[in-house]
Formats: C-alpha cells, structure tokens, sequence
C-alpha cells in the first residue's frame, strides 16, 4: 500500500530515490537547505521506504515543479501521477479569487506526454518564451 505524506521528505530520503532513478545526488546540507525552502514536498511511501518524491519551489506566483520522480520498481502504478495531482493541488488552493499561478519544470526526455496529461505545455508557446537553464558550479 502506498502512502503520501506533505511535507515529510527528508534529505537522505531524496538522495536515496535520487540514486534509485540514476540521478545524481546532492550534499545534505544543500538538500536540507532545499526542503527548508520549499513551497511544498510530498512523498510516497510504501512499507514506510521511501518510493516517490516531489517539490514545489515558488514564491506563491511562481512554481518550479522539481525532483519528481518514482523508483523503478514502483513506476507504473500512479505514484508519479498523484505526486504531481497533489502538487497541483497545493498551488492552487495558495491562490484567493481572482488569482493565478504558474507551474514550470523540466521534464525528462520523453516525459512530456505525462506532464502534458495534467494540462502542461511545451515551452515556447503563444503564453510564454523559450525555457532556459543555467548550470552554476565553484
């Protein structure tokens, strides 16, 4: 049985799915630092390891939709899905009548379709210019 929890990541756990999908692991100190700052996180859990992760960094105007990602051997069960439904969620219900918010993140290659799903659309479009990103090291 899978279980979320808001807000419950913790930097070891995002290191350990980090490491589960390939991807390159952060020092904890500037993982704890992440967490601290961010808008919102959610995590799955099944038997209490961690499975899925996602992070919402913003400042209530703007979203960057970060880390989602879900270890291989749970994929394909929805867990990703209900990381970013639930992400979607807590923007949403930030916002008074009348407001607005934007959602953005970088998906991986050939993911596009899944965000797509949840109503997101490539960059550039008539709404918005060309995606950037910029790498910063010592």
């Amino acid at each position: 049985m899978i279980v979320y929890r808001d807000n419950a990541l913790s930097a070891e756990a995002v290191n350990q799915i980090r490491a589960a999908v390939g991807w390159s692991e952060f020092s904890a100190p500037q993982l704890e630092q992440a967490l601290r700052a961010a808008a919102y996180n959610v995590a799955a859990f099944e038997n209490g390891k961690p499975v899925g992760m996602a992070r919402l960094a913003g400042d209530g105007i703007y979203y960057l939709l970060c880390d989602v990602a879900v270890v291989p051997d749970c994929q394909g069960k929805g867990i990703g899905g209900e990381l970013v439904r639930r992400s979607i969620a807590h923007a949403r219900q930030t916002l008074a009548d009348g407001e607005r918010c934007t959602i953005a993140l970088v998906s991986a290659g050939g993911k596009e379709p899944f965000y797509e799903s949840f109503g997101f659309s490539s960059i550039p479009n008539d709404r918005a210019g060309h995606r950037m990103q910029l790498f910063v090291t010592p």
